[in-house]
């Protein structure tokens, strides 16, 4: 095999690889695409949870001191923040406002990690909430099948890769054959 075959195979399984993480990205949603832009900035950024008319909405806001500043409705907004208005979500620094009086955040109860009215199970990602439930019985049953999904396709790339190489050598004892 080739060099070039082989860098044909990487640069194939790297571009798979990325529209698969596009498409997921695209079925997630604005929230999956902030939550990647908050993890990214390092802590420099907060994900925002807005209360609007119409629900709840995400937004990445942009931390200065006791300030964020982030954008709704193409408006500059600022939000002062105090000690404790931070909560962590998933890793990241998340706060939850009211747009329509956005000054200020919305004061959680102690102990509480979101508002009363904010429906978590709606912004939680459906496959980290399948693979991390605790089973009742005690099995990981996803888990093993996945891993074993991952094994197999691994065989399946290494059965493929050697085939394909041993036409490789036999394409010329068979051409000079049929001469």
């Amino acid at each position: 095999m080739e060099t070039s075959e082989i860098l044909i195979m990487v640069v194939s399984m790297l571009l798979s690889a990325l529209l698969g993480g596009f498409g997921m990205l695209l079925f997630g949603g604005k929230t999956a695409m902030n939550y990647l832009i908050v993890k990214a900035s390092r802590g420099s950024k907060v994900l925002l949870m807005a209360k609007t008319t119409f629900g709840w909405r995400s937004f990445v806001a942009k931390k200065e001191n006791n300030t964020l500043t982030w954008k709704y409705d193409k408006k500059k907004l600022i939000t002062t923040i105090e000690d404790g208005d931070l909560s962590r979500y998933m890793r990241i620094d998340m706060i939850f406002v009211d747009a329509d009086k956005p000054a200020r955040a919305i004061q959680l109860k102690d102990g509480s990690l979101y508002p009363d009215d904010f429906d978590p199970e709606t912004f939680n990602n459906i496959l980290i909430r399948a693979l991390t439930r605790p089973n009742a019985d005690g099995n990981d049953d996803l888990k093993k099948m996945l891993l074993g999904l991952i094994i197999l396709g691994v065989l399946i790339l290494i059965g493929v890769v050697s085939v394909y190489m041993k036409l490789g050598d036999l394409a010329p004892v068979v051409a000079s054959a049929v001469i």
